[in-house]
């Protein structure tokens, strides 16, 4: 069950970051920032290139037994759901999912500035999963908590 204590620990996330992939010309932004009076902390990213979708995600404890929980909603359309995690630094986010199963493992740098994330995905509904692509998310600035 996440506690205020597990929620507040999401500040690590507030502010605003550059994101990047290695070996390929794709740049967005992503902001976090605490949904007004708290209790949700609200995602916003774009990308700069049309082809990749921009998306608002919705973050709280809305998991069974309060877990924390990642809604997402992007330009295409699409929904989903992903389990949360952030425990020692790494921030993990997880789907068994209808179509495939995903998985975001982010690992924060020392003072919190940067965080190298690795990107899976299955083929398969409880299929196993493969290295899809990494993403580096740097802190251009943080906004007030």
């Amino acid at each position: 069950m996440a506690s205020t204590a597990e929620l507040e620990q999401l500040g690590i996330l507030v502010g605003e970051w550059e994101t990047t992939v290695p070996g390929r010309e794709v740049k967005g932004r992503t902001t976090f920032e605490w949904l007004e009076n708290g209790g949700f902390l609200i995602q916003h990213s774009t990308v700069q290139q049309p082809e990749y979708p921009n998306s608002v995600s919705i973050i709280g404890a809305t998991g069974s037994d309060g877990a924390l929980q990642q809604h997402y909603f992007d330009s295409r359309g699409v929904a989903r759901i992903y389990d949360m995690i952030l425990k020692d630094n790494v921030l993990t986010l997880f789907r068994d999912g209808p179509d495939w199963p995903q998985r975001f493992v982010g690992r924060f740098s020392d003072d919190g500035n940067v965080i190298n994330a690795r990107l899976e995905r299955g083929t398969y509904p409880g299929g196993p999963l493969e290295h899809d692509f990494d993403m580096v998310y740097t802190r251009i600035h943080p906004l007030s908590m």
